[in-house]
């Protein structure tokens, strides 16, 4: 019989295997959303600074504000995707392949005769 008061049953508690991986979980999502999107973030607004005064012939000056006004946005939606997506994989793989895009063309773009 049941007593009366509160009672749990087996499955009704989490486990110490689904409490450990949802904490990495977490602290991965946290090191997504901030170390690593400020890596990806300030190579992407290096790059569009380059590109805006290289290809659009923008004064520096200009470039260098209108790429970090994009960054901001750049920034909060990367966050928002580090939380949203369901896999991990997934939000990693994205932030490399960006920072790689972004590293990549900001480091093409000297060689293009850029200066910033």
């Amino acid at each position: 019989m049941a007593r009366s008061g509160v009672e749990t049953s087996a499955k009704s508690r989490p486990s110490d295997k689904t409490s450990g991986s949802g904490r990495w979980n977490v602290a991965s999502r946290i090191l997504a959303a901030v170390p690593a999107n400020y890596l990806v973030t300030s190579l992407l607004t290096a790059c569009v600074a380059r590109l805006l005064a290289q290809c659009l012939a923008v004064n520096p000056a200009e470039a260098s504000v209108a790429a970090t006004l994009l960054s901001f946005a750049v920034f909060a939606t990367i966050v928002l995707f580090a939380f949203g997506l369901r896999s991990i994989f997934q939000l990693w793989l994205w932030l490399f392949v960006a920072g790689a895009l972004g590293g990549g063309l900001f480091w093409l773009s000297p060689g293009m005769g850029a200066r910033l």
